[in-house]
Order: C-alpha cells, then structure tokens, then sequence
C-alpha cells in the first residue's frame, strides 16, 4: 500500500504534465479541454526549445563518452585495491552524490570562470561528467564485483598481459554493467538542471534551463509539450538501463 502511493506521488505530477499537453486551449489547465497536438507542433517550432535540445543531446552524449572512459579505468582500480585505500578512493570518487547541486553548481561557477570556461559547451561538459561519472562508477563495480577472477587466473596462466586480460577478458564479462551505467549517465546529464542554471550564457543552454526559464514569463501548453518529450526520452532510457542491468551481455 505504502508502495503504491509513492509511486502514485512520483508518477501524478507527471501524468499531469502529459495530459495538460494535449489541451486546446491557450493556457495550461488540467483536465485538458479537448484534444489537440498543436501545441507539440508549437514546441518543435520553437527555435529555442529544438536548439537546446540538440544542446542537451550532445552534452549528454559527450558526458556519457567521458564518464565511461574515466570510470571504467577507475572503478578497476579501486575494486583491486581494496583494503582502506580502495576504500578512500572510492568515496572520493562518489562524493559528488553527497554534495547539494546547489553547491556543484556555485563550485563550477567559480573554478569554470577563473579559467575563461563559464557559459561554453566544454565548462558545461567538466561540471555534468563530475555529476554523473558516479553513477558509472557504482555500476561498474557492481559488475566487478559479480566477475569470476579466475578468468583472469587462467588468462594469465596462459600468457595473457595485463592489458590483453583487462580488454579480452574483463571489459567483456561487465559489457552489461558499462552500458547500464552509460545509459543512467546519459540521462543525469540530459536532465540535470541546477547546476547547469549556474553555468548557462547566451552560447550555452540546455533544453531543462530553457524550460525553467520558459515558465517564468509564459505558461502556453508548448512548455508542457516538450516537457512530455523530455520525460518520455528519459523513461525509455531508464527501461534500457534497467534491461541491461538485470541482464549481462
């Protein structure tokens, strides 16, 4: 029971969203008055949401590209470790999840415009892998942590280097573990919002700074059209990440 209602808690405010998008009228109101797609048309018409999402994508393809790049290597690292040093890296590695975004965010602000990056796609890029390579990190040491070593055993045994074990027989047996935290990678970086808001310019803005910025001064039903795009991509890539993370490829 308890169960149900969270989920009904979760899922309401964006059930919300996604009728109200179907509205006729000029205005946001729930339950919608009739049914309409003008309004997704309206939002794919709007130069500022369809540029913002391309900028989301991106972002977040890049994010993912170097989240898994750093924490794969990483996450090896601190799983052959072990004892406290391993230990230490790897709450180190993970603190980014215990810090407010709203500190993320003032940090990035301050570190990003002290080199001339604030409000461009890289500074962008460094503050959103810094939030989401823990998520990569966590999932390829669970799959680490299931890896049968005497694989690496018998690899060895068989005149296998270090490096041909680590790329033959290690990053095959985490495939599903590396693509499963890609997946919630891409996803932090597509709909991070806080500290992106700190780091946005004229040059720079993803679809979720556009949107709050959007809510500010108009509430036609486009905004809620888009935001209906943004769940959907997200929950699809959410299903993906779940499907690979119960199944090793």
């Amino acid at each position: 029971m308890i169960t149900a209602v969270i989920i009904l808690f979760v899922i309401a405010p964006l059930a919300v969203v996604i009728v109200s998008s179907f509205t006729t009228e000029g205005y946001l109101n729930f339950p919608p008055q009739g049914f309409s797609l003008k309004w997704y048309g309206e939002a794919f018409g709007n130069d500022s949401f369809t540029q913002s999402l391309i900028t989301s994508a991106l972002l977040g393809l890049s994010t993912t590209a170097v989240s898994v790049i750093c924490g794969v290597p990483a996450a090896f690292g601190v799983s052959r470790l072990g004892g406290r040093l391993g230990f230490a890296l790897e709450q180190i590695f993970l603190s980014p999840l215990t810090l407010p975004a709203v500190i993320l965010g003032l940090g990035a602000l301050f570190v990003l415009t002290s080199y001339g990056y604030n409000g461009t796609f890289v500074g962008g890029l460094l503050a959103h892998v810094i939030v989401a390579s823990p998520f990569v990190l966590r999932s390829v040491l669970a799959g680490l942590q299931s890896l049968d070593r005497r694989l690496e055993d018998a690899a060895h045994s068989l005149g296998a280097g270090s490096f041909r074990t680590f790329f033959d027989i290690v990053l095959p047996s985490i495939r599903g573990s590396i693509i499963s935290g890609a997946i919630f990678a891409f996803v932090i970086s597509f709909d991070e919002a806080v500290v992106t808001l700190f780091l946005t310019s004229s040059r720079f803005e993803t679809l979720p700074v556009t949107i709050f910025s959007y809510v500010q001064y108009s509430n036609d039903p486009s905004v809620a059209a888009i935001s209906s795009v943004l769940v959907c991509i997200s929950v699809v890539i959410v299903f993906l990440s779940t499907h690979f993370s119960t199944k090793e490829v």
